[in-house]
Order: structure tokens, then C-alpha cells, then sequence
């Protein structure tokens, strides 16, 4: 177990070295922030203004946090993956190949190397987030919110990695590696609904999201992130509007905020099901890599 857990440490120390790689990986939540921040974030409130600045941030920061967290697990691993992508390019791979170490350790250690850094840089985010919010707003996360979203940001990880080591899997070199990360984070970001809201696609783009695990995912983490404040927003409307008015009010930010469930294909499936099925799917997805980076080692 030596030589696995140090072909791990090694694909961690050489992804935090390289600067650059590990600045691209987080591009995607880069550019998904300076909208939030400059405009996205904003809309989400304009229509709100009767309530306090410190509610408007507990508000606009969860709705964000829900997308930039999931989207943060898929870029990191992909990210961690492109070791895979350069070892192979170099013919670095050649040298662990003619060592006595098995060739699944080998794929392996990519895949856990992946999960380490994805899930603990992950979690430092949200963390960050936590401490944001509450000394921001004056809000704080409750202790079950926190160790829901921490539990479900792992559950995420192991989703992501599983693709993404997939996708690297097929690709033989770095620029294609390159355009791949450049693209997937972005593509991602709008079909899964967490640049705008599914609401505003048509059927056919409904459809297609539906299918993608990504999609419900960020679904879950924001009822989790946004329960707290719709509780706050439904309690401060209740104070000019009727009750039946707060309830129709509220149903619409809940589709605007993209937390209502959309199942699949707009049939009536729990979307814990759906996860579930997500984390089976992972599992085939990971064998699948496996059996594809053997052949590529073979060749």
C-alpha cells in the first residue's frame, strides 16, 4: 500500500506546484463569481426591496453558493485528471509501468489523488462561504445546514471525479485536455441551470438538463443553502402582503432561484432517487475509465 499512497501524494504535490493548472481549474468558478458579484446577484434581489441589505446577501449569496459549489467539484477534478493527460504525454507513465506496482493502483491513484484535493478544496470554499455570510449579513448557517452541505459536497466530489477521470480517459493530449476544461465548466453552468434559471429555457433544453446529474444536484444543495432564507423572506412578506398572495410569491422565487425539482423529463422522480442513481452510475463510469486507461497503458 507504500507505493499507492505514494503515487497519490506525488499526483497531489504536482498538481499544487503547477500554478497555472491549478488557476484554470478554478476558472470556471472565477467567472461564475465576477457575475454574481457584478450583475447575476443583483437581479435575483431587484425585486425585493423591502427587505434589509443583510437579508438581500444572506439571499443572493446562497442562491450563488449552490451553483459555484457544484460546479467547483466538477473543474477541480478535471483539473487533477489533466495529471493524467501530461504523464502520459511525457511518457512519464512509462516509468511507473516498468516498476513492480500494479497498473490499478496506478489509476487509482489519480482517481483518490482527485477526491483529496477536490473535496478538501471544496470544502475550504465553503467554509469560506460560511464565515462570509455570517459576518457579512449577520446570518449563520445552521449546524444541520453545515453538515448536510459538507456531507452532500463529498457525495459530489465522488460523482464528478467519476466522469471527469471518463472524459480524461479518451483524451490523448494536452490541448485537447485544455479545450476540454476551458469548455465543460461553462456548458455546465448553463444547462444545469446555475448561470440562470432552467425556467428560462425552453422544453427541449428542460429535457435535456433532466438528464444530467449536475443538474439536480445543484437543485439539492440550494433547497438545503436557501431553506433558511426563504423562511426569513416568507416571514418578512407576511408582514404587508396575505398570506395567499406570500404563498404564490413564494412559489415563484422558489422556480426563479431554481430549487424547485424537475424529476426527469418532467416525470414525478424524488431527486434523492435520482442521486442515488447518479452515485451507481459513477461507480460503471469509474470501471469504465479503468478499462479504457489499461488499454491506453497496454499501447
Amino acid at each position: 500500500m507504500y507505493d499507492f499512497f505514494s503515487l497519490t501524494k506525488r499526483n497531489i504535490l504536482v498538481f499544487i506546484r503547477d500554478k497555472t493548472a491549478l488557476f484554470f481549474s478554478f476558472l470556471s468558478v472565477i467567472i461564475l463569481l465576477a457575475l454574481y458579484f457584478l450583475f447575476l446577484g443583483k437581479l435575483y434581489t431587484a425585486g425585493l426591496p423591502d427587505l434589509t441589505d443583510n437579508l438581500k446577501t444572506y439571499l443572493s449569496t446562497s442562491q450563488m453558493m449552490g451553483g459555484i459549489l457544484v460546479i467547483n467539484t466538477l473543474s477541480l477534478s478535471l483539473g487533477m485528471m489533466g495529471n493524467i493527460v501530461v504523464d502520459l504525454e511525457t511518457h512519464r507513465l512509462d516509468a511507473f509501468l516498468v516498476t513492480p506496482i500494479k497498473r490499478p493502483k496506478i489509476i487509482l491513484s489519480y482517481y483518490l489523488s482527485s477526491i483529496i484535493v477536490t473535496a478538501i478544496l471544496t470544502l475550504l470554499i465553503w467554509f469560506a462561504t460560511i464565515l462570509y455570510v455570517g459576518l457579512t449579513s449577520g446570518y449563520w448557517y445552521s449546524l444541520l445546514v453545515i453538515v448536510s452541505t459538507t456531507g452532500l459536497l463529498v457525495v459530489y466530489t465522488f460523482i464528478s471525479a467519476s466522469l471527469m477521470i471518463l472524459i480524461t480517459s479518451f483524451l490523448k493530449s494536452n490541448n485537447a485536455f485544455g479545450t476540454v476544461a476551458g469548455v465543460l465548466g461553462t456548458f455546465v453552468g448553463f444547462v444545469a441551470g446555475i448561470y440562470m434559471p432552467l425556467a428560462n429555457f425552453g422544453k427541449g433544453m428542460q429535457y435535456f438538463s433532466s438528464i444530467l446529474p449536475f443538474t439536480h444536484m445543484t437543485i439539492l444543495l440550494k433547497q438545503i443553502l436557501l431553506k433558511e432564507p426563504f423562511q426569513l423572506l416568507e416571514i418578512e412578506l407576511g408582514k404587508n402582503i396575505p398570506a395567499e398572495d406570500v404563498t404564490k410569491i413564494m412559489e415563484d422565487i422558489r422556480t426563479a432561484y431554481g430549487t424547485i425539482e424537475i424529476g426527469i423529463f418532467e416525470t414525478s422522480v424524488s431527486i434523492v432517487y435520482i442521486l442515488i442513481a447518479a452515485g451507481l452510475l459513477s461507480l460503471i463510469l469509474l470501471w469504465l475509465a479503468f478499462k479504457n486507461m489499461v488499454k491506453k497503458m497496454k499501447s
